[in-house]
């Protein structure tokens, strides 16, 4: 059921019928935060919006939390920095696991593509959490790219126009 439900959001493309509405980001980051929190992971949040964010809020919420989810599944902890100009609103989500090797940095955004090759449910999803997560972005007129973060662990950075 999940694995429909994933495959459906990927068809989708992160483009539906949901009206694009003004976000009180700081409220979704912190409400993502204290989610995590109440399940005894830890989230880090530095860096505030200057302004409501104009998106489809149910689309970016799913986006995010993709990003934290997967922080915190292989990272064990996910620290999100909030950079915010007039033009450019940049959400870094880093964690601090071992990284994705170089050659797999744009792979794991193919469909169905995971690292991991076990079945687990425990230690792997359906492989469309980062292909929905950058659909998304790119449906804000944005970009979602991954990178290793020269001091350790993988950093998730979404750019959206403001």
């Amino acid at each position: 059921q999940r694995m429909a439900q994933a495959s459906l959001d990927f068809l989708r493309g992160g483009e539906d019928s949901e009206p694009i509405a003004p976000v009180d980001l700081d409220a979704l980051l912190e409400s993502l935060r204290d989610d995590a929190e109440d399940t005894g992971r830890q989230v880090s949040l530095v860096g505030t919006t200057g302004q409501p964010l104009h998106c489809r809020p149910l689309a970016l919420k799913r986006c995010l939390t993709n990003l934290v989810d997967n922080a915190l599944k292989y990272g064990q902890r996910a620290e999100i920095t909030v950079t915010d100009t007039p033009t450019r609103l940049t959400l870094s989500i880093r964690d601090r696991g071992p990284g994705i090797p170089a050659a797999e940095l744009e792979r794991v955004f193919e469909p169905f593509y995971r690292l991991e090759n076990s079945r687990s449910r425990d230690t792997g999803g359906t492989g469309l959490g980062l292909s929905i997560a950058r659909n998304i972005a790119r449906a804000h007129g944005g970009e979602l790219t991954l990178r290793n973060h020269p001091q350790g662990g993988l950093e998730a950075v979404l750019e959206l126009p403001r």
